[in-house]
């Protein structure tokens, strides 16, 4: 009787540590975080698509604590344009990626590139060693570099990451494959080619140094205390001049700033026209990259879109007098917000000429480089230009 209350009692505590062990077991097991799926959109990427097919087989063989997989919309959207390949995170595993063909054509390869920028978005930045077995050596490695799986030391700090859940508030930044941190442009475009001498930081604006005291902006931009003239960067370089004056067009949105004094850098020639539909123009700004209104904040480095002028019927609401019509060029790329007021020039004898002053959108969208832009033709008021700044260079 004993030994039967006994084996009874022996058994029920031995279901009771087997039931014990298996809700343990299954705590633990539960505890132990499932791999997090990052979507990747590559429906815009073109013939790019397939390596950033591999890149994503190349991620998912290497870290077990995410899995890349394709999907319409996704987490992660691609892009193709003229410039340098870039990555933007807005959070750990979501962002946005440029296949850029400048480095492309440099002979950088594609897959590698993919893999570098999908890199970002998994939250590790730019380590410029110069190793090509270094992923995020990027373009520091040579170019002859074609390895495209990351070391393991970056592996392992991607699935570090997303064992930590916090990791995702810290997570925004924007990088390009140049390994200059910036943020956003002119939508589509890339960082500066070259020196312009004539660019002036006008407070949140960009505007065009026209005359050794004169500089011309929107007027729809706040009239600053200051300007930095000379520099492509607008928190360093050049010389920061004191604003005096400011004379608004009377017809549209053009506005002229007079410096305390007169700078020593070459400044941007007004010839007598802007050119026909067809001719070939750039423009340059530090505003956004990113389309909506607020996205980022204004990068240090002025970006340049080569461009070109379109028929009056392209841009709604339009002085065709007084105003030029500029491209989006491939539909996707152009001035945004920041670009106000800086420089649409073109090239004449091989000399950049000044011929507009950003505006605004041409079809009235809040979402930048959806359409052609407006841009104030300043040849056409060349002659008020001359009155007003007391004569203007010689084109």
């Amino acid at each position: 009787m004993i030994r039967r209350q006994f084996s009874r009692t022996a058994v029920a505590l031995l279901a009771t540590v087997v039931a014990t062990a298996g809700m343990v077991a299954t705590a633990g097991t539960a505890a132990s975080a499932a791999p997090q799926t990052v979507y990747y959109d590559a429906s815009r990427a073109g013939e790019f698509r397939t390596n950033f097919d591999r890149a994503a087989a190349i991620w998912n063989s290497s870290v077990s604590n995410v899995r890349l997989a394709p999907r319409t919309p996704g987490n992660i959207t691609i892009y193709v344009d003229s410039g340098w390949p870039r990555a933007q995170t807005t959070s750990l595993g979501n962002g946005r990626v440029w296949m850029g063909w400048q480095a492309v054509n440099q002979g950088y390869d594609r897959t590698r590139i993919a893999t570098h920028e999908i890199g970002h978005i998994l939250g590790l930045p730019d380590r410029r060693t110069g190793l090509c077995s270094d992923l995020m050596s990027g373009s520091s490695a040579p170019v002859s570099c074609t390895n495209a799986t990351p070391s393991p030391a970056e592996a392992a700090r991607v699935n570090a990451l997303f064992a930590d859940s916090a990791a995702a508030r810290d997570a925004a930044a924007t990088y390009t494959w140049t390994g200059t941190d910036v943020g956003p442009l002119v939508v589509g475009g890339r960082p500066a080619s070259e020196n312009y001498p004539w660019m002036v930081y006008v407070s949140g604006c960009t505007g065009t140094l026209i005359k050794a005291n004169w500089a011309v902006t929107a007027e729809h931009c706040p009239t600053p205390s200051s300007v930095r003239v000379g520099s492509n960067n607008r928190t360093s370089g050049g010389t920061v001049v004191r604003v005096i004056r400011a004379v608004n067009h009377p017809r549209i949105d053009v506005k002229l700033l007079q410096l305390a004094n007169s700078v020593s850098y070459a400044p941007a020639p007004i010839p007598t026209t802007s050119g026909a539909v067809g001719t070939a123009t750039r423009i340059i700004g530090w505003g956004q990259t990113c389309p909506q209104r607020g996205c980022g904040s204004a990068p240090e480095v002025a970006n340049e879109l080569d461009t070109s002028i379109v028929a009056d019927n392209r841009c709604l609401g339009i002085d065709g007098t007084y105003e030029i019509c500029t491209n989006n060029t491939n539909g996707n790329s152009g001035a945004c917000y920041g670009d106000s007021g800086g420089p649409q020039v073109r090239r004449i004898n091989g000399v950049w000429h000044l011929i507009g002053a950003t505006s605004r959108a041409g079809n009235n969208n809040s979402t930048c480089a959806t359409g052609p832009s407006i841009y104030g033709d300043l040849p056409s008021i060349r002659t008020w230009i001359n009155t007003q700044v007391g004569g203007l260079p010689t084109a």
